[in-house]
């Protein structure tokens, strides 16, 4: 049996954060990821705008592996970071102008994320789909995985659940919501011979859906392989409406080779909400977002958005956290993965360590000593934990 100090489950945004702050604590790091390249939704999905820092007031909420990743997304290029954030002689008013966003190309994103975990030391393991958590009390002990040769198993001191599914939480028992509201989508690039261009493709999110449509689930066998249908049905139809209005030589270049389904499976501790929370300084934040719809709006992550209920080594982070519906709209999005799956590693090496989950103060130091950014001063009300 295979065994580390910390496993984190899903190759994603979050899940390459988890690892990524695992590994720096000095602690011997896996992560597990079922397709063949990290990045999740955020490469082999196509959705390939890294949303915004900052509160759209010129103040940057997210910082840390947040902003490290970010930077990481346009290593191999194209892409820039917009002036006023680049500069850091910009003042506030300055950066108001414009939020501190980019577009990455997705290849470039999976193989600097990839570089980066290598360098710290992380192992990877490709092709690995989990199928089950063993535990006892309030401790998971192992997780088990298919591999094309035979079932295998590996155990660690602490775990992160970054499946975007909360496939680990919901396979060691912890509580979960499952919601089969997902709508159609198919981002795709296009290319006719001379303009390479993004197609953003979704049924409304949050209006109903046009005749002839339907919604899906993530967790099930059927939906997620007709969403699959969908999608490229999606995308086929947009071509040919491209074609049909003038642009005769378009065709899709590139398409996802991943789902896209936005929110499935998460954990159900604590119901973080877009409206209820907005300009609440959490006494245990481990992390600062905006919100990427509106400008103007702060909010603080608190620690029980990411901690298991009933296994005292569990973290959760990215679309695995607890949220209600709302505010699962802003935990889903890469900036904020990326900060919960930062608190999560760190969280994790350090129960590793000490053989105890750590107080929500312990990991706010370790954040900030990392470039993590927390700041009551920018929030109206308080909430104890």
């Amino acid at each position: 049996m295979r065994e580390y100090d910390v496993l984190v489950c899903g190759g994603g945004v979050a899940g390459v954060a988890a690892a990524l702050a695992s590994a720096r604590q000095g602690m011997k790091t896996c992560l597990l990821e079922k397709e063949y390249a990290l990045g999740g939704l955020a490469t082999l999905g196509l959705i390939v705008i890294y949303l915004p820092l900052c509160d759209g007031d010129g103040v940057q909420m997210s910082g840390g592996l947040s902003e490290e990743l970010l930077k990481l997304s346009l290593q191999y290029g194209p892409g820039q970071i917009p002036a006023a954030w680049a500069d850091t002689k910009a003042d506030r008013p300055q950066r108001a102008r414009e939020r501190y966003q980019v577009q990455y190309n997705a290849a470039s994103f999976m193989m600097s994320a990839e570089e980066a975990l290598l360098r710290e030391g992380v192992t990877i393991f490709y092709d690995a789909r989990l199928s089950a958590a063993e535990g006892y009390a309030d401790q998971l002990k192992r997780v088990a995985i298919e591999t094309k040769k035979r079932k295998e198993f590996i155990a660690a001191k602490a775990f992160v659940d970054a499946t975007g599914d909360a496939d680990l939480c919901y396979f060691s028992g912890e509580p979960v919501v499952d919601d089969p509201t997902n709508r159609r989508t198919g981002w795709y690039f296009s290319y006719n011979g001379e303009k390479l261009q993004l197609h953003g493709q979704t049924d409304p999110i949050y209006t109903d859906i046009p005749a002839g449509s339907r919604l899906y689930s993530g967790t099930e066998l059927e939906d997620i392989s007709q969403h699959m249908v969908d999608m490229r049905r999606m995308i086929r139809d947009h071509v040919m409406q491209l074609r049909q209005q003038g642009d005769k030589n378009a065709y899709p270049l590139l398409i996802p080779t991943y789902h896209g389904l936005r929110m499935t499976r998460r954990l159900d501790a604590f119901g973080f909400s877009e409206d209820a929370h907005e300009r609440v300084w959490f006494r245990d934040a481990i992390g600062m977002i905006g919100n990427w719809k509106e400008q103007h709006l702060r909010y603080s992550i608190p620690y029980r958005c990411i901690t298991g209920v009933k296994h005292t080594n569990l973290y959760a982070a990215g679309r695995c956290a607890s949220a209600e519906k709302g505010g699962w709209d802003l935990t889903r999005v890469i900036p904020t993965c990326a900060v919960m799956g930062e608190a999560a590693g760190i969280a994790a090496a350090m129960q590793a360590k000490t053989g105890k989950r750590p107080g929500f103060e312990a990991v706010q130091n370790e954040v900030v000593s990392r470039g993590g950014l927390l700041d009551e001063s920018l929030f109206d009300r308080v909430e104890e934990p």
